[in-house]
């Protein structure tokens, strides 16, 4: 066979005309298996980013439960860092708000909200002039509504739950005795008490011996509970707006929120209105007796002292007739009293009312003691206090439909966005 020059030629073109396809489809190929190193890679990274961030959203709920709002920002960024991401190192950026900065729940005090970003290299990317791929994860969690609405929060006191007297008690929710006491809970006198649930860290003595029940039987030897209540926080005090307010003598009143130095007192047969709004009681506390008609609706007592101002209880007598409603929104919404956590004091707060009186609301008194003399309850009551105590019959109820967030006694943190 004759093998002439022009054949050889065109023999040598085909095989480079191949290397070359060789040579591009490698390239190719290399290209693609490179991105798709890189791009799973940068998923790696991001769901790790998004394990982080859903941790350290948790966490800064549950420290917003458990402590207060003060320290939400450091315990989420901590839980961030114990989950890969630091802020301020490896081009870490991790960003905390609480409330929410945007989403769904942007009103939500409860709600934390954080944000990772890290500037992430990749392998093979950068031949193509990509240095780095911004890469980043949201998580929101808030806390829900916690089943209880009857907390006792002493530690130690004997009868840090009280009913007696013959009186039947119905809570909707859950009641929580801290008391280690063997008497933490007492029920005697033919009283009897019903509840959702009962935990008691103590014990209590037997009910029957006295003609009396509970229902459930109690969880003794429970975990202390917080107070559920410490994430709140405390309203401003500025200067006096009223000192030493009274009425009596039938007169008729409409007052305004501000700073009543000196309290509130009401008797008499007046009439009082109260507008919607934040009412600072520093000093001489609330005082409502002798047939007085109080009415108030989206509003706040804060209680506290100061200003050569001393503490006062919350005296509703017998004979009165209240109806007060918390705030349905605001950072106040559903807490109707409000104590200083600052006060120590052995002073009693009373609410001793009748069929036609309704408290809507938390009644919030972490460091003194709450005497409850029965009557109807609103929509819902609440009540957290140093010491609990029953002497007329009461049904605490448990609807929060009018709160947009629940019921203000916090729950667990879960991931919401």
């Amino acid at each position: 066979m004759r093998v002439t020059r022009m054949t050889v030629a065109v023999k040598r073109r085909t095989r480079g005309f191949v290397l070359v396809n060789i040579a591009l489809s490698a390239t190719v190929l290399l290209a693609i298996l490179g991105l798709a190193i890189d791009t799973g890679y940068l998923q790696l990274v991001k769901t790790r980013m998004q394990a982080a961030a859903d941790a350290a959203a948790v966490g800064g709920a549950q420290e917003d439960k458990l402590n207060g709002s003060a320290n939400v920002v450091t315990a989420a960024k901590s839980d961030a860092s114990l989950n890969g991401f630091t802020h301020g190192a490896n081009s870490v950026t991790v960003t905390v708000n609480n409330p929410p900065a945007s989403g769904s729940y942007t009103t939500s005090s409860s709600a934390v909200e954080v944000i990772i970003s890290q500037a992430v290299a990749p392998f093979f990317m950068q031949l193509l002039n990509f240095a780095s791929v911004d890469v980043r994860a949201r998580s929101v969690a808030r806390l829900g509504s916690g089943a209880n609405n009857v907390y006792a929060l002493s530690s130690s006191a004997p009868g840090a739950f009280t009913a007696t007297g013959g009186v039947t008690v119905n809570i909707a929710g859950g009641l929580t005795v801290d008391s280690s006491s063997a008497t933490a809970l007492s029920v005697t006198g033919g009283s009897h008490l019903t509840a959702a649930s009962i935990a008691v860290v103590g014990n209590y003595p037997n009910p029957a011996s006295s003609g009396s029940s509970i229902s459930p039987a109690p969880a003794t030897g429970a975990a202390s509970a917080p107070d559920p209540l410490a994430h709140l926080a405390a309203p401003a005090v500025g200067g006096c707006t009223n000192k030493n307010y009274s009425i009596g003598n039938g007169k008729s009143a409409t007052l305004s929120q501000g700073v009543y130095c000196g309290g509130i007192t009401i008797a008499g047969g007046a009439t009082v209105g109260f507008n919607s709004g934040t009412y600072i009681l520093e000093g001489g506390g609330l005082n409502i007796s002798n047939g007085a008609t109080v009415t108030g609706s989206g509003v706040t007592f804060y209680n506290t002292q100061g200003g050569g101002y001393s503490y006062g209880t919350v005296t509703i007598g017998g004979g009165s007739t209240v109806q007060l409603a918390a705030p349905t929104t605001g950072s106040m919404a559903g807490i109707l009293f409000f104590q200083d956590r600052g006060v120590v004091s052995g002073l009693v707060n009373t609410f001793s009312n009748g069929a036609s009186t309704k408290f809507t609301g938390a009644l919030y008194f972490p460091t003194t003691a709450v005497s409850y003399g029965g009557g109807a309850s609103g929509a819902y009551t609440i009540v957290v206090a140093n010491t609990v105590s029953f002497s007329g019959g009461a049904t605490l109820s448990n609807n929060y439909s009018s709160l947009p967030g629940g019921s203000p006694i916090s729950g667990n943190a879960t991931l919401s966005e």
